[in-house]
């Protein structure tokens, strides 16, 4: 009897030890997933979207680089396909592009007075170039022995930014713009034929400047409000400020032709290269093509209803590239308004 009692025993005590583990293993512990559950399948994890902070076409128009958040940089086949190569920078802030002349490097402005000079096809960096700008807004191609022209700010000893005027820049070798009024510069846009350069203020002024002649430059006009965008069109230049579009001849002293066409700041505009028409990206989910001359709409481009970040044109004018917050870059035929190919550029 003792026997029988001994071997109950034992078989209870296996029969508690498997139910103790059938059991556990149904225990949801902190940092445990379920294969059964739907939200632990990798594949249904939702994607993270980095707004595209800025689009560069090649010279050519052949390539387009991208710059979405502040990390993330790709460069994809204008033609549509995969991106030819894509890195994450997670060293510095990145805040700008800008190719050479030539298409084969690309600039990129940093927060961290640094211009990194990178190859295009590998996204490698070749060259660290030391700015005098700590914050580098703007990067543009002379096309002169100095290679760019940038500005942007730099952070005080009380942690406030300051403007710095722009600089030339080539290597490691910066020049001063001689007698640029002091002023806090917004935006820049060069006159491709003359490679004259018009600047924009948030003070209202608009700007003229020959970098590489004995000429002063000259304060063209001054509009009573911020300049958000300044870009040339033939011999013309078109500014906005405050949901203002500013049609400027240089060669006359009179006001500006001015035409309100937006409750939001207009921070894009790009012109076809028949300077016929213009399209502006006024924070909304569309792009507003308008008569260059008159201003009137023409009609609106929906980019996949998401919040407009940045458009570019490119050098050939034929594709119009709409970056969104939402991480997508959407090409569009400039000749029929329709859309070429969708790039996910900044989804992770």
């Amino acid at each position: 009897m003792p026997a029988f009692i001994s071997v109950v025993k034992s078989i209870c005590v296996l029969i508690t030890a498997a139910a103790a583990v059938f059991s556990a293993s149904q225990m949801d512990y902190p940092g445990k997933s379920i294969s059964s559950s739907p939200a632990s399948d990798p594949q249904k994890v939702p994607a993270t979207a980095l707004k595209i902070a800025q689009v560069r076409f090649s010279p050519d128009s052949n390539n387009i680089a991208i710059l979405a958040g502040d990390r993330f940089l790709s460069n994809w086949p204008a033609a549509g396909g995969n991106p030819t190569a894509s890195t994450l920078i997670a060293s510095i802030p990145l805040t700008c592009l800008e190719w050479n002349s030539t298409g084969d490097n690309l600039y990129v402005g940093t927060s961290k007075s640094q211009v990194l000079l990178i190859d295009p096809t590998t996204l490698d960096i070749n060259f660290r170039i030391h700015s005098e700008i700590e914050i580098i807004n703007h990067l543009n191609n002379v096309g002169h022995e100095e290679s760019l022209l940038s500005f942007g700010n730099s952070i005080n000893s009380n942690g406030k930014l300051v403007q710095i005027p722009p600089k030339l820049l080539h290597n490691d070798i910066h020049k001063s713009i001689k007698n640029l009024p002091n002023l806090p510069y917004t935006c820049i846009s060069k006159q491709n034929e003359t490679g004259l350069f018009a600047f924009g203020a948030s003070t209202g002024e608009i700007v003229l400047a020959d970098l590489f002649s004995n000429k002063e430059p000259i304060v063209l006009t001054v509009i009573d409000s911020p300049i958000d965008c300044i870009k040339w069109s033939e011999n013309k230049l078109i500014a906005t400020s405050e949901g203002s579009l500013h049609i400027i001849d240089p060669s006359k002293t009179r006001c500006p032709k001015s035409v309100q066409i937006s409750t939001k700041p207009i921070r894009y505009v790009e012109i076809s290269n028949d300077e016929k028409i213009l399209f502006i990206a006024a924070g909304s989910e569309t792009v507003q093509v308008r008569d260059a001359i008159s201003g009137e709409l023409i009609c609106k481009l929906t980019s996949v209803n998401e919040m407009v970040s940045t458009i570019t044109l490119s050098p050939d004018g034929k594709t119009l590239a709409v970056g969104t917050c939402e991480g997508k870059v959407t090409l569009w035929n400039t000749s029929d308004f329709q859309i070429k190919s969708i790039i996910p550029a900044g989804i992770q």
